[in-house]
């Protein structure tokens, strides 16, 4: 055999190779589109989250909802699709969410409406969707003048759909990257004493105080997504900490996130779209318990009130990562994402809250595999000790967890905090025993994917 021929065959059976590989990998083009819309209630409303009746005394500042749609297919017609919605909400219930899925089956042919998913960013200064829901806490049959619960669905449905299907309109060739970064945002609110009890919120400038009950998640998973030229159009934000700093308020507001929207377009261009989730954070908050003066003093130093200096973080985070992320935008990606419907164990010695409406069982949890990222759904406010064991255990290099998705389930404490006792920990019907069967069956979904 001559040389030349040699290396012709040699060429070839590694180009046949490579083919082969590709192929097998399963990594296909990537199409992605983005939408936002305004889900801010165009009359006063009651606003749910604390544990009395506020009427809305006007607008600081609006309330988004931001949609992702993401799509790959090939040759042969095989897809897999996804719509993540993002809302500045305290919750998701299953039956608004379906009443979206149903809408949108209409409007985008070819789409699996089963593949959409909403998420709420647990603001506690919205309105709700349900008059029947919190028993007449807030109830506003004698405020005349005052939006109802009920009505502000119809509205909440009608925008959100319209921002899926714009989002799925929109979808162009397009790439994405990861990053993580890091970024002091939430911290535990358990306080504990030696007398083995716990409270949220509790004073530690006492002498039975003992400890901070759990862990604290400073990471922040970073999704950010491209054009062909490489310009970002949005970064998605996972972040283990509710959207709760001004949550007394009496006016709507989107809480922190709409100052880090500000300051992201601020320094990453105004038509970033940027869609934020809160991952485990059941436990968790941005209030401080220890060293809250000289937190305060050193905002006051900087200029800036608690809000912003929370997007200053959230921001330095995201600018941290883009860099890098830019370095690595995958065009062609593997893409898979199922929907997992299981029965959790109830947690019998409890009943259920007051404000639950939503039927417990089978949750509905949603499981992605973007290239080497993991994304994963939790219908409850998910003490952060569930999402470390479901991380740590994954099989992807970094997993995103997403708390108060697609239902309302209420909290889901660990065993300590029950023993603990103390709100969060104390009225729930789904407990330790649940919360690991979440953690093994999000684990069964996930590596399954690989």
């Amino acid at each position: 055999m001559s040389r030349m021929r040699f290396w012709i065959l040699f060429l070839f059976f590694l180009t046949i190779g490579f083919s082969a590989w590709a192929d097998e990998s399963g990594a296909k083009p990537l199409y992605v589109g983005w939408a936002s819309v305004d889900i801010t209630p165009p009359e006063p409303v009651a606003l749910v989250g604390q544990l009395h009746k506020r009427i809305s005394q006007g607008v600081r500042d609006p309330l988004t909802a931001t949609a992702l749609a993401l799509e790959t297919w090939d040759a042969e017609g095989n897809r897999e699709q996804a719509i993540l919605v993002s809302c500045d909400i305290l919750y998701i219930l299953r039956s608004v969410q379906r009443r979206v899925q149903n809408e949108i089956r209409a409007r985008i042919p070819g789409f699996d409406p089963e593949k959409l998913f909403l998420n709420a960013t647990h603001t506690h200064t919205g309105p709700g969707y349900n008059d029947a829901a919190f028993h007449n806490l807030y109830d506003v049959s004698n405020d005349p003048g005052v939006m109802k619960a009920d009505d502000y669905a119809d509205i909440f449905v009608e925008r959100v759909t319209q921002a899926a299907v714009e989002a799925w309109n929109n979808r162009k060739r397009g790439g994405m990257s990861w990053a993580l970064s890091h970024a002091v945002v939430g911290m535990n609110r358990r306080a504990r004493y030696f007398d083995g009890t716990a409270v949220m919120y509790g004073k530690v400038n006492q002498e039975n105080f003992s400890h901070i009950e759990g862990y604290e998640d400073h990471g922040v998973p970073l999704l950010f997504f491209w054009t062909p030229e490489q310009e970002c159009t949005g970064v998605l934000i996972n972040i283990a900490c509710p959207s709760q700093e001004t949550e007394g308020l009496s006016v709507v507001s989107a809480d922190f996130w709409h100052d880090v929207r500000l300051e992201l377009r601020r320094r990453l261009g105004p038509n970033l779209f940027v869609l934020p989730q809160c991952a485990a954070a059941g436990d968790q908050s941005p209030h401080y318990l220890l060293r809250a003066q000289a937190e305060q003093i050193m905002r006051e130093r900087r200029g800036l009130d608690s809000r912003q200096e929370i997007a200053r973080r959230i921001a330095n985070a995201v600018e941290d990562g883009f860099s890098l992320a830019r370095q690595d935008i995958q065009s062609d990606l593997v893409f898979k994402h199922t929907v997992a419907r299981f029965p959790v164990p109830p947690h019998t010695d409890q009943t259920a809250p007051f404000y639950l409406t939503d039927p417990i069982n089978p949750i509905e949890c949603h499981i992605l595999r973007l290239g080497d990222i993991a994304m994963c759904t939790a219908p409850f406010e998910l003490y952060l000790d569930y999402s470390l064991r479901v991380q740590a255990r994954s099989p992807a290099v970094l997993t995103f967890v997403v708390q108060l998705a697609c239902q309302h389930s209420g909290y889901l404490p660990t065993e300590r905090a029950v023993q603990g006792g103390g709100y969060s920990a104390d009225k729930f019907i789904v407990g330790p025993e649940g919360g690991q069967r979440w953690v093994e069956e999000t684990l069964k979904a996930i590596k399954a994917l690989w």
